[in-house]
């Protein structure tokens, strides 16, 4: 048996803004070296905000023993609040996912993580990846993965998890490595062991492991202890899990009947193969219809746990009509479970959205959807983070040429921009370019190179008899001609937005990252006044301003938006109007015609608002959480899209909730548009989804 031994570290969140950070990093590395390992394992979060100046001194405290031996993955933030979209991890630790060997066992170090957003999502592109790794291995190579984010085992962070655990059971995967929740946690379930991290940056502490054998079987396992360190330095170590690095038993075969959900009950039956395997079954709805379902035991059928049956009558009151999951636990001898995610459907009624067609792009479809008007009449713009542009028009063509036109650019992670005639797109890419296509054709008319990747959201608008696209790349902001790409004026030295600029034709209005709101004058782009709306170090301001905010206006006030809340400014002079309170920046706001304007926090409370004085006329809590995807509006109603793929009706009116649907299992982080009727949507999986609206 070859030997190996290796460490694991995660959550190191080192700052400048906080020394200690890379201070107590240094000591935990330092320990690691002398133990000389073959390699080290970190878990992501490698950086508290994703700056270059953390990954530089990060790399500082690596020592020289261990130059080479540090693998790493990226975490969520490494990549949130990154404006190279990724490239900055890239640029100091390589590709992700990537795949090595070492000991008799292969690694795979695995990144769901998505730019610009908290949540993962693997895709089809990377469980791909994986499978053509894990069939290219020998039979009986044991695999063990390592990843940011944990998966299955009550948590719901990678929205494609299901997938995932599906994939890999057909395999000899192990083990899997996490960090992310910032505590220690050993779960054994599809005959895997998953072992989540305590982080490095509450104290120093460290994992280690080595290959071993069974004392009882012989056969190779994995000893994980955990090393926590004394303030001189002294090591203490606690055996945390053995991981088999075979198979223990044959894989089970159950067979799952999901009954038609009725009077707020749903039927499920489990048949137990083999019956001995299963000692209990429970079951619960998966979290993007009910968010953290109830978990519920079924009951053993005749003939007891020996017959392997094994049933329950779900209550499930509050589902939605259309897509969902049911996701079940089958219990076994030794405390370890099988986790199962059987997929399922639920009627709508007659004032509920009917999904109505669905077409497909190459990676996941995060930018908004576009709306564009030339003479043929409305075309719906997709663009995907595989860099695929498509235009449809409403409804869709016959099937076999459904997409009008398709292009390949570099990623879009934001709403390309129209002209006012509707005959031209601009599109933002994480390539360094804005680009002009005509909406009939895909052809391109022009590109901008913005020297830095454009993750914002362009707005074009009429400035003196001419049109301008204002955008942000970087730490710029930019103003180009929408008829040749040329450059207008661009205002350096600010922060990342990868929102949305607005503009009334006098001045433009934004928010960024340094925690400013700003009014540039929009012929020559001079600042005519800043609000400052978030104070602190460098990684609170970050976090907490208006990086992610679309201003909109309305009744002479600009509404700007941070994590904590909606302010109105006075667009004259930037004074503060009113603020309303709550994490308002993700979903966009909409201004209505008169003059009041829709606010919807994080959490799914909607709320009309008056932009004169901030007065509430109706707020309603849809219990769902929104973000990027938000909010869009048709006649007398407000359709609120959540992150987990539920679209949900609210009157103007009254703010009473109207006709759901549940559309997507995949999350949804693309803004909405309506267009005849129907509501078109993009998801993570790259579908765009046509919803007709009741």
């Amino acid at each position: 048996m070859r030997a190996l031994r290796f460490a694991l570290v995660g959550d190191t969140h080192v700052s400048v803004s906080r020394p200690e950070s890379a201070e107590r990093l240094a000591q935990v590395y330092g320990a690691i070296a002398q133990l000389a390992p073959d390699l080290v394992l970190h878990c992501g979060d490698i950086t508290d905000t994703g700056l270059q100046a953390e990954y530089v001194l990060y790399r500082q405290v690596i020592p020289a023993a261990l130059s080479g031996r540090v693998r790493h993955v990226p975490g969520n933030h490494d990549v949130r609040w990154d404006a190279t979209a990724k490239g900055r991890y890239h640029a100091h630790f390589g590709a992700a996912p990537s795949s090595f060997g070492a000991g008799g066992v292969h690694f795979a170090g695995l990144d769901p993580t998505q730019a610009l957003q908290e949540t993962g999502h693997y895709g089809r592109g990377g469980l791909r990846w994986l499978e053509r790794l894990l069939r290219g291995l020998p039979e009986g190579a044991p695999v063990l993965l390592f990843q940011h984010f944990p998966v299955g085992a009550g948590h719901y962070d990678v929205d494609d998890q299901a997938a995932l655990l599906d994939l890999v059971a057909q395999f000899d995967v192990r083990a899997i490595f996490a960090g992310h929740i910032h505590r220690e946690e050993v779960t054994r379930f599809n005959e895997l062991t998953q072992v989540t991290l305590a982080p490095v940056v509450a104290s120093p502490v460290f994992y280690w492991a080595e290959k071993a054998a069974d004392p009882e079987h012989g056969a190779p396992v994995l000893a994980l202890s955990r090393v926590t360190l004394a303030a001189d330095g002294t090591p203490a170590s606690l055996p945390v899990a053995t991981v088999p690095l075979s198979r223990c038993r044959p894989r089970a075969r159950h067979r799952v009947i999901i009954g038609a959900a009725s009077g707020g009950r749903l039927p499920v039956t489990v048949l137990a193969e083999p019956a001995g395997q299963v000692r209990g079954v429970s079951a619960s709805t998966y979290p993007q219809v009910l968010s953290g379902g109830d978990w519920h035991d079924l009951g053993v059928g005749p003939g007891g746990p020996a017959a392997g049956r094994w049933s329950v009558t779900l209550p499930v009151p509050r589902i939605v009509p259309g897509a969902y999951r049911v996701q079940l636990r089958l219990l076994a001898p030794d405390g370890s479970w099988q986790e199962k995610h059987i997929p399922s459907s639920v009627p709508g009624g007659a004032t509920d959205p009917v999904p109505a067609w669905r077409l497909r792009l190459t990676g996941a479809v995060q930018a908004g959807i576009a709306v564009a008007g030339p003479v043929a009449g409305p075309v719906i713009v997709a663009a995907s983070t595989a860099g695929e542009v498509a235009a449809v028009r409403v409804p869709p063509g016959d099937g076999r040429t459904p997409w009008l036109w398709r292009v390949r650019l570099g990623p879009v992670y934001r709403r390309p921009g129209v002209d006012a005639a509707g005959r031209m797109l601009f599109v933002p890419s994480a390539d360094r370019h804005l680009y002009a296509l005509e909406a009939s054709t895909g052809q391109a008319v022009w590109r901008f190179d913005a020297g830095a990747p454009v993750l914002s959201a362009p707005a074009v608008a009429r400035v003196a008899g001419h049109e301008y696209v204002i955008f942000s790349a970087g730490r710029q902001l930019l103003a180009v001609h929408a008829s040749t790409g040329q450059l207008a004026w661009s205002v350096t030295g600010r922060g990342f937005s990868a929102g949305q600029a607005a503009c009334d034709g006098r001045r433009v209005y934004t928010s960024a990252a340094d925690g400013y709101a700003r009014a540039h004058d929009a012929l020559s782009g001079r600042q005519e006044w800043s609000c400052q709306m978030v104070s602190g170090d460098q990684h609170r301001v970050a976090l907490y301003s208006g990086w992610d905010n679309a201003v909109v206006l309305g009744a002479g006030a600009v509404i700007a938006a941070t994590v904590s809340g909606s302010t109105a400014l006075e667009a004259d002079t930037g004074a503060v109007r009113w603020k309303f309170p709550g994490s308002t920046m993700y979903p966009a706001a909409v201004v209505l015609g008169d003059d009041t304007v829709l606010l919807t926090n994080e959490q799914g409370t909607v709320c009309r608002v008056s932009l004169a004085d901030g007065h509430v006329h109706w707020q309603t809590a849809l219990k769902a959480r929104v973000l990027n995807a938000g909010v869009t509006t048709d006649r007398a109603s407000a359709w609120v899209l959540s992150a987990r793929g539920r679209l949900i009706g609210v009157g103007l009116a009254d703010g009473r909730r109207q006709g759901s649907v549940q559309h997507t299992l995949a999350y949804s982080y693309s803004c909405p548009a309506i267009v005849g009727g129907t509501l078109v949507a993009g998801d993570q999986d790259g579908f765009v989804h046509g919803i007709r609206l009741p």
